[in-house]
């Protein structure tokens, strides 16, 4: 770090000092110094190291001098010949002799030292100090560097000039070698802050950089460090071309950093590694900078130079060819250092935009970066990122150590963050392949697994029995086999098929006895105890209860599990012991914040406490229940789902104390509520309740004049208005109901009258254009769910339809789809058709299109257009699109579909396989059991060795789903509809049995 100028400036010096001297003819003075001054320029031209060589001869020179004449010259020449034994050091030091250049500056600045009112004088005396602290700092001398450095700047004459920049440099680099941090730093921060002025090059700043990172390292001062760099982060990071040659520097400081387990200074020193395209871009503006230069050119602190930036350019792109970038190295340790101290999210962008920018690199290195980003993106939940990147993983590395990992991932990251429908859309399309092909597998294991639960939490009960039932037998050691017999149970409670339910919870509880490993214990034990419950087995309903209670101190279910055992007793008319249950939950989910289970077992000790008895005993409860009663609105009623229940359950408690118009004020206050929430729940019963109390004091004219200007409500909120309006008239239409059923024909005239008087007043009180697109829709869904005149909802729709408010389009478009569709005009069914259609085309909600689907496959099977009903309905069904809901009744009409069009082997195909997959479901089952027997029947064909007639399977099958589903129909659940079609089924075996072409089965054979 010598100033080249300074080498001409020595040469001068010497020609002055010796070109008169009077031994010029006694030994050749001038002849040594003659020839040194010519070896030094020529040296300096050349440069190093071409110009090593001359550089060696002046030394030579120099040296038979000082040899020659150095006893003598104190006596001769005085201390002006100290200048042949700095230029000797200096030789010494441009070859790298720092032993030898020491010992020649300590000569220069002491046995040739300046003497007061001497005539001869040693011009180099100081500057020898100079560079005598520079040959130690070359032997790693650093006391003795600094000592010679700091004792030059303080004895240093004005004519001593030096590069500042360097000076300080080395000062500061001579005391981090020495391990004096705080000097080193300040000399370095005199150099940096004075960058411009001294100059300090980039080079130096990042030699004192070095330096300082390394004895902070050394001695593990992170806090030094990290100062630094937040005060001087911008010193250096230089322009990007500059930066780009010290990128080695940094990896490999960041390196140690890591192995002395200094990851922030590690983290600080990676993020100064500089982009390639950056610099690259860099290097070429740098470039069409010098195109009219022919050589280099300062600018500032930086020297330009053509051909050296070309050469950094090719090889920049030599790297980027070859995927050796250094930001790739150091964005994936940054990665890893991220993740080590918690934060993921940072370890989730660094491979993030590896995969997005550096994806041409080497193979191996890519695999396992996008690997991280799958299994980053898992932790952090970003399921459609796991999804996407998981997919491109397992296609550009098949076979891969990670692949089922990958697989796994994406699988399982999706179940747990409760993403149903997409772990169904995925596991779908894997489960085939993976049963073909890798059965066996952990993969097929998982993906059975994640089908099977998918299905049970979206409440397709039907579709998780298959999968459900079938990974525990094909994996009966699987990692989820405690999981998957759980939910095979489960998925039974569900279908409300409580006796099997019941067997497997039993088989269940029995093979995982073990809390330690089953921890689905007390829920099962729990859903157990339901099933008792609903099979009016009290006493074992208890028994499983009590183990809970016992042996599960810290079960998650504990409060749901007493209030349970509250109902069990509350059945039984133990109401102290319901009581004390009731209590016990709440207290236990109040201490939880179990807001929901607190809120429901205060509606259940309310209600439990409002049985209208006489007596003392009526008041004292009605007075326990009032205390729970303004707890649940204190505490919980602002959000509980309980709060329409509790108002009701309330009303006796309160109007017994006198606090009748409160609570009625209370309700009315539900209603309003609830009024403007589309499906919540309890809206009817409070208004029956409402209506109930209300009319022991009023009459119903008064009820009908409260209704239309209802409490709470401004009459300016046209929403609220209408949907009490509309709950008005559900009071009346329930009347007719009931008058009519009693014989009160007067009555029931009189409600009629009142239901036309307040459908007129809904009309002409709230005009259309005045009612929100959400009231238009729901006076709408009423007219045409509730009503005899369903059409009268038509213009609701149509004025929801033309705002510019789209967010209830899709309903408004259900409504008419569905008014048109009952219709048996074509007109009407082409609009209906028209308008599902667009539903299902523009609909990005999956349910939404599913039902669209479903409804446009009614509405073309009503319309007899027989082609597109196939095409929809395989549509509807393909296994990609995953729509699950209607399917059973998409399966019936495509078989329909096909009959129609004369195809029998495929309608025969469709109806037995929507018979068998969807026996349960007895309203599709039974009339596509019917027309599969029939069509075998039609069919006739005889009998072969391998299989029986047609006529004889068209019997056994039908006895065989009548036989299956028997139990279905006794159940009192069962709508008489459906009832009726299985009867038909039945009524069809019969007549079979009786034919002659038929062998009847016996019961035996059974």
């Amino acid at each position: 770090m010598k100033n080249r100028n300074s080498i001409g400036a020595l040469l001068a010096l010497l020609l002055l000092a010796f070109s008169s001297s009077p031994l010029r003819a006694q030994g050749g003075v001038d002849e040594f110094f003659t020839n040194a001054i010519n070896a030094m320029n020529q040296a300096k031209q050349l440069g190093m190291p071409a110009g090593a060589e001359k550089w060696n001869e002046a030394l030579g020179h120099l040296t038979e001098a000082t040899t020659a004449f150095d006893k003598r010259a104190p006596e001769l020449f005085g201390p002006k010949f100290g200048v042949f034994w700095y230029n000797k050091g200096f030789c010494e030091l441009r070859l790298g002799k720092f032993d030898e250049a020491a010992k020649s500056f300590e000569t220069c600045h002491t046995k040739y030292a300046n003497k007061p009112g001497a005539t001869s004088n040693n011009s180099f005396e100081k500057k020898a100090l100079l560079k005598w602290g520079e040959a130690a700092q070359g032997i790693q001398q650093w006391e003795v560097a600094i000592d010679k450095y700091k004792k030059f700047l303080a004895e240093r004459g004005p004519n001593d000039s030096f590069p500042l920049g360097a000076f300080y440099i080395n000062l500061s680099v001579c005391n981090f070698k020495a391990g004096k941090i705080a000097s080193g730093v300040e000399n370095l921060q005199i150099a940096i802050k004075n960058k411009q002025k001294f100059p300090t090059p980039p080079a130096g700043i990042i030699a004192g950089f070095q330096a300082f990172c390394e004895a902070a390292i050394e001695k593990k001062d992170e806090a030094s460090m990290l100062d630094f760099l937040k005060q001087n982060r911008h010193h250096v990071t230089f322009q990007p071309w500059e930066s780009q040659p010290y990128s080695p520097v940094f990896m490999t400081l960041a390196a140690k950093a890591m192995q002395a387990e200094l990851k922030h200074i590690a983290f600080e020193l990676y993020s100064l590694v500089p982009s390639s395209v950056t610099s690259e871009s860099s290097l070429i503006a740098a470039i069409d900078r010098l195109a009219n230069y022919s050589s280099s050119v300062p600018d500032g602190t930086s020297i330009y130079n053509a051909s050296a930036l070309k050469k950094q350019l090719d090889e920049s792109r030599a790297r980027t060819e070859e995927g050796l970038l250094p930001e790739v190295t150091a964005l994936a340790a940054m990665a890893y250092i991220h993740e080590q101290n918690g934060n993921v999210r940072g370890a989730y962008a660094a491979y993030e935009h590896l995969e997005r920018f550096h994806s041409d690199i080497p193979k191996e290195k890519r695999e396992n970066h996008l690997y991280q980003l799958v299994r980053t993106s898992s932790i952090l939940g970003h399921i459609l990122e796991t999804e996407k990147e998981g997919q491109k993983f397992l296609r550009l590395f098949p076979g891969s150590e990670n692949e089922e990992n990958v697989r796994s991932l994406m699988l399982t990251g999706l179940f747990y963050n409760g993403e149903y429908d997409l772990c169904l859309e995925v596991a779908s399309n894997m489960e085939p392949d993976l049963a073909k092909h890798s059965k066996g597998s952990k993969q097929h294991d998982i993906c059975l697994h994640v089908l099977g639960g998918s299905y049970f939490y979206t409440g397709q009960f039907s579709k998780a029995r298959e999968y459900l039932k079938r990974h525990p037998v094909e994996y009966p050691e699987s990692q989820f086999k405690v999981a998957a017999q759980y939910f095979e149970a489960a998925n039974f409670a569900q279908l409300q098929a409580w006796k099997t339910a019941a067997e497997l919870l039993d088989k269940f509880l029995a093979k995982f006895p073990n809390p330690k490993d089953n921890s689905y214990l007390p829920f099962a034990l729990f859903d157990r105890a339901n099933c008792h419950y609903i099979l009016e087995e009290y006493d074992e309903a208890v028994e499983r209860l009590d183990r809970i209670e016992k042996e599960f101190p810290e079960a998650t279910n504990r409060e749901m599990v007493f209030n349970l055992k509250g109902n069990i007793h509350q059945t039984n008319g133990e109401n102290e012991e319901a009581l004390e249950y009731y209590t016990k939950a709440l207290n236990l989910a109040e201490s939880k914040r179990n807001a929901g289970v607190a809120g429901e077992a205060l509606f259940y000790l309310v209600a439990s406490l409002r049985e209208e008895k006489k007596g003392e005993r009526q008041k004292e409860n009605y007075t326990k229940a009032l205390t729970f009663y303004d707890k649940f609105w204190a505490s919980y009623g602002a959000d509980s789902p309980y709060q329409a229940q509790v108002a009701v359950a309330g009303l006796p408690a309160m109007e017994d104390a006198g606090r009748s118009e409160e609570g009625l004020e209370r309700l009315q206050g539900v209603i309003s509520k609830i009024a403007k929430q589309p499906g919540a729940y309890g809206l009817e019963e409070s208004i029956n309740s409402f209506t109930k109390f209300y009319l022991k004091s009023h009459s119903e004219e008064e009820l009908k004049t409260l209704y239309y200007r209802f409490p709470g409500i401004d009459r300016e909120d046209k929403a609220a208005q209408a949907l009490l309006r509309i709950a008005l008239i559900g009071i009346f239409e329930k009347k007719v109901q009931t008058a009519t059923k009693a014989g009160e024909d007067d009555q029931a005239s009189k409600a009629k009258a009142t239901i036309q008087v307040l459908f007129s007043d809904l009309k002409n009180d709230f005009e259309l254009k005045t009612l929100s697109s959400f009231i238009l829709v729901s006076v709408g869904d009423y007219l045409r769910e509730k009503t005899a005149s369903p059409r009268e909802a038509i213009p609701y729709y149509e004025e929801s339809l033309g705002r510019e408010d789209k967010t209830h389009n899709v309903n408004a478009q259900f409504g008419l789809a569905d008014i048109y569709g009952r219709s048996s005009a074509g007109g009407d069914l082409a609009k209906a058709a028209k308008s599902l259609t667009s539903i299902y085309e523009n609909s990005k909600a999956k349910k939404q299109k599913e039902r669209a689907l479903y409804r446009l496959v009614e509405v073309l099977a009503k319309m007899e257009q027989w082609e597109d009903v196939k095409t929809r309905a395989k549509e509807f069904l393909d296994v990609k699109k995953n729509y699950n809901e209607f399917a059973p009744y998409v399966s019936y009409t495509l078989g329909q579909a096909y009959e129609n069009s004369k195809e029998i082997e495929n309608a025969l195909a469709t109806y037995g396989g929507a018979s068998a997959t969807y026996r349960g479901l007895i309203v599709v089952s039974a009339p596509a059991q019917k027309r599969y027997m029939e069509l075998l029947w039609s069919r006739g064909r005889a009998a072969t060795e391998k299989s029986p007639s047609d006529k004889q399977l068209a019997y056994s099958l039908g006895y065989d789903y009548i036989k299956q589903t028997t139990n279905i129909r006794q159940n009192p659940k069962v709508p008489e509809n459906e009832k009726d079609l299985w009867d038909e089924v039945a009524k069809l075996v019969k007549t079979y049995s009786a034919n002659s072409a038929v062998t009847p089965i016996q019961e035996d054979e059974q």
